[in-house]
């Protein structure tokens, strides 16, 4: 399993890459919707977690753009530590779930675990 990160506060990526990498997770990090896009048209990805709101394309724009493209992914899941969207709202948009921010590490970790069972 594959997935790809996509934060824009630096320090949040730096947290989670060090547990991403502690248990060898597979995974790319982008810092804009616009990145995460240009990633995903040269890449494979199974899961896709995102920040809403971010610099140059936010989530929701990158995830339409995922969609209006044909790009291909297993799961899409907002990370976000705003509650401007419901999951009622994301689920129409083409996401799987959102997850809301501050995550702790474990379990944000099982979740992980559980999406690759």
């Amino acid at each position: 399993m594959k997935f790809l990160f996509v934060e824009d506060e630096v320090e949040l990526v730096e947290l989670y890459q060090y547990m991403f990498d502690r248990i060898g997770l597979d995974y790319e990090v982008a810092y804009n919707g616009e990145e995460a896009l240009e990633k995903v048209k040269n890449g494979q990805f199974d899961f896709i977690f995102s920040d809403i709101r971010m610099p140059k394309m936010n989530g929701i724009d990158f995830l339409k753009n995922l969609i209006s493209e044909g790009l291909n992914f297993k799961k899409f899941v907002f990370v976000t530590a705003h509650q401007e969207v419901s999951l009622d709202e994301v689920k129409e948009m083409g996401a799987h779930d959102i997850l809301y921010k501050p995550i702790r590490h474990q379990v944000f970790m099982d979740y992980i675990q559980d999406l690759q069972a």
